[in-house]
Formats: C-alpha cells, sequence, structure tokens
C-alpha cells in the first residue's frame, strides 16, 4: 500500500459517505473507522500498512462466521470501509457497491446449505418475491441447525409450530409468508424422499394482515420540504429537480433513480418509462414546474457524463444514484432541515409522495382507472389504501343509524 495516513483515508471515505447516507448510517460509518483507527495505533502505526489491513479483515470476517447477530451489520460494515481505504490508498475512486462477506446475519453449515439453496431453486416466482421467501427459508433450516436436526423426517408439527412462534417476532406483518414457506418446504422435502415430514401445517387459512394505515404528507409540509434545497448549488439543483418530480409525479424512489434522459418527451412535456416494481410502461405528464427544474440541473448542473440516467452522483466518476435508497437519503435530509419530526417507520418517507398524489386524486373525483394508470397500479383495488387518507371520501363510506332502533342514549 502506498504510504499515506490512515487518519487522513478515514477523514476521505467520512467525507463521501456524509453526502450519500443518512444520519443513522454516517454513524455506523463513524464506528467502524473509529475501531479501524483504534487498531492501528494500539500497534504504533499512522499509515496505511498492508498486513495490518489484512488482520483487521480476518478478524472481523471471523467474528461474522461466529453467528454473533448482533454486530452484524456494524462488522460488515468494517469490511466496506477497509476496502474503501485500500481503494484511496492504491489512488482508486470508490465504487457504487462493495462485496459483502455474506448477506445474511446467520451462516448455514454446508448440510443445511444445500437444502436452502435446493428450495430456492424450486420455487417458481418474481425476483424480488424470492428475497424475502429464501430469507424465511434461511431462518428454518437455521432452526434446525441449531436444534442439531441431520434426520430432517424429524421434523414435526411441534418443530413447525415453535419455528412459527419464534419467526413471529420478526415477521409481524407477515405471518401469511411464513406459513407459505413453511408450506412449500414440507412439500419440497416429502418430494425429496422425507415422507415423514407433515404435509399440512394448518388445516386452515390465516386472517389477512392488518394494514398499518401511513400518513401523506400535508400541503405546508410539503411546501416547507421544497423550499429547503440551495437551487444556486449543483447539490441543490439535483435535490429539488429529484423532490419536485416526486411530489407532482408518485413516481417511486427507484424509478427516479433509473430515470433516463431519453426517457423525457420535452416536445409532449411527458416522461415515459418502465416501472421497476411492475414492468409496465408508463407515461405521465410532466408539470411545467417539475420540467423547469429538470430542466435546469440537466442543464446547469448536471456532471458531464456518458452515463444516461438523469439524476448522477455529485463525485467522480459521475455515475447514477446507486439505488432507491439514495433518493430517500434526499428527503430525509430536507425533512430535517424543515424541522418535521421524524421517526422511525412514522410512514413520512419518499414513498408519502405516492400517498400525497392518492389522496389528492381522490379528493378531486378522479376516476379509479385514472389514478391506477397515474400511479402505475395493475388493480383498482390498491386504491383502498388511499382512502383512510382522504376523510370527505371516508365519510361518504360511513353507514348511519337508520333502522337500528336505540333503546337508550349510548349514542348521544
Amino acid at each position: 500500500m502506498n504510504t499515506k495516513p490512515i487518519s487522513e483515508g478515514i477523514a476521505v471515505v467520512l467525507n463521501f459517505c456524509r453526502n450519500y447516507r443518512s444520519k443513522e448510517t454516517i454513524g455506523y460509518y463513524e464506528m467502524a473507522c473509529t475501531k479501524i483507527q483504534n487498531h492501528y495505533e494500539s500497534i504504533g502505526q499512522t499509515y496505511f500498512n498492508g498486513a495490518t489491513h489484512q488482520e483487521i479483515y480476518n478478524q472481523t470476517c471471523s467474528l461474522i462466521s461466529s453467528n454473533s447477530a448482533s454486530s452484524y451489520v456494524k462488522d460488515e460494515l468494517i469490511l466496506r470501509v477497509l476496502e474503501m481505504l485500500r481503494d484511496y490508498s492504491e489512488g482508486r475512486p470508490f465504487q457504487d457497491r462493495y462485496y459483502s462477506k455474506n448477506r445474511y446475519k446467520y451462516q448455514l453449515q454446508p448440510f443445511y446449505q444445500h437444502f436452502a439453496e435446493d428450495f430456492k431453486a424450486s420455487l417458481t416466482v418474481s425476483k424480488n418475491t424470492l428475497a424475502s421467501l429464501y430469507s424465511i427459508a434461511r431462518d428454518f433450516f437455521y432452526y434446525l441447525q441449531q436444534l442439531e436436526m441431520t434426520d430432517l423426517n424429524n421434523i414435526c408439527h411441534e418443530t413447525i409450530y415453535a419455528f412459527m412462534k419464534e419467526e413471529f417476532q420478526n415477521h409481524q406483518g407477515s405471518t401469511a409468508n411464513v406459513t407459505y414457506v413453511l408450506r412449500q418446504i414440507c412439500k419440497f422435502l416429502h418430494q425429496r424422499g422425507f415422507l415423514y415430514v407433515p404435509t399440512e401445517i394448518i388445516p386452515f387459512k390465516l386472517p389477512p394482515s392488518r394494514r398499518k394505515v401511513y400518513p401523506a404528507f400535508k400541503t405546508e409540509d410539503m411546501k416547507s420540504i421544497l423550499s429547503k434545497p440551495d437551487t444556486e448549488t449543483i447539490m441543490g439543483k439535483r435535490d429539488f429537480a429529484v423532490l419536485i418530480l416526486a411530489s407532482v409525479t408518485g413516481m417511486r424512489a427507484i424509478d427516479i433513480a433509473n430515470l433516463k434522459l431519453s426517457d423525457i418527451q420535452w416536445m409532449d412535456m411527458s416522461i415515459h418509462f418502465i416501472q421497476h416494481k411492475t414492468g409496465n410502461g408508463v407515461t405521465l405528464p410532466l408539470d411545467s414546474r417539475a420540467a423547469l427544474a429538470v430542466s435546469d440541473y440537466i442543464l446547469h448542473g448536471r456532471p458531464d457524463s456518458d452515463c444516461q440516467n438523469v439524476f448522477l452522483t455529485q463525485a467522480k466518476p459521475y455515475k447514477k444514484l446507486s439505488d432507491k435508497s439514495s433518493i430517500s437519503n434526499i428527503l430525509i435530509k430536507y425533512v430535517r432541515l424543515s424541522g418535521i419530526v421524524k421517526n422511525p417507520h412514522d410512514g413520512k418517507s419518499f414513498h408519502a409522495f405516492r400517498r400525497s398524489m392518492g389522496s389528492w386524486l381522490l379528493e378531486t373525483s378522479t376516476s379509479p382507472e385514472l389514478i391506477s394508470q397515474i400511479l402505475g397500479h395493475q388493480s383498482k383495488d390498491v386504491l383502498k389504501r388511499y382512502l383512510p387518507l382522504t376523510p370527505s371520501k371516508l365519510r361518504i363510506c360511513a353507514l348511519s343509524f337508520e333502522g337500528i332502533q336505540v333503546q337508550s342514549e349510548v349514542y348521544k
């Protein structure tokens, strides 16, 4: 490695992260950097050293392999920072993504890993659904690993119900998915010759899970958020264009991140793109405010790059914003600057723009078909989730007490 001070590299890494990570994530990066710097200081080194770097890397990998879930995220972040420091010391730009040793908290032994992978290959679901189902399946095989159950014929109803009770703590909102995966695993194992595995685990259908009603942005909050980006700066131009585009179109964060220059039809003042979630093409009118903000960014703020995506990173090499979290972090930044109180899982996320759009359209008595087209929904039934956000429409659904004999004044 080149002889660069370790403190200098850490400062560059943290400065880079502060532009693209949330405040909470930056805190994790700072802890990872502190651990690395403390290790260097403990052996009296102040400059990059290949052997020391590898020593920290090996120790961290060993901790991850010990299945310590409590420090999993932090340990994985140390590996990422080590790779960033290595790139910096050797004069390479930071990468959009760094290799993760293992994206799962728990390590499966080869015996259980084989069955987990085989089961994954047997599933015929979409790519996005596959990831969540496979994660639950891994949890189940890890549960068997903890029980040291090497003969899978010993799986019984008690084993399955005990796992369901434990898994419920992590999947309270998707119990149906857990049940579905367990049913599929039982069928899968039965087909593989484990004939004593129960084929019917729950003889009844679970009730649909309750959906929490998340809020939309109030008009005054929306105005406050949009007033905070400094459009005299390059970053401010980009951030304002992202926010105003979301507020007038209801586009998802991932679709804004993937938006290409060719998707904008300036002559027709419209945007045509393929939705990441559904794979369907959507054409939306481009509001004059959004058109002005996006054009201002493209002409006076967007870096000169061969990349065809509209919104790019601020640091070289200029690339598209890596994923939907990069877009979401833009909103988080200006929500805090607006003084809006934001707590974990309170619904004040980028998706609140879509909820705002859905509720506004309902308030203006827009037809369900048109709302579905604008928001890119495949079914009109999803409009039900916006109904609680529109009090005037919700009142129409309320039933009166007409025809109900009231024997006392309990309703007064």
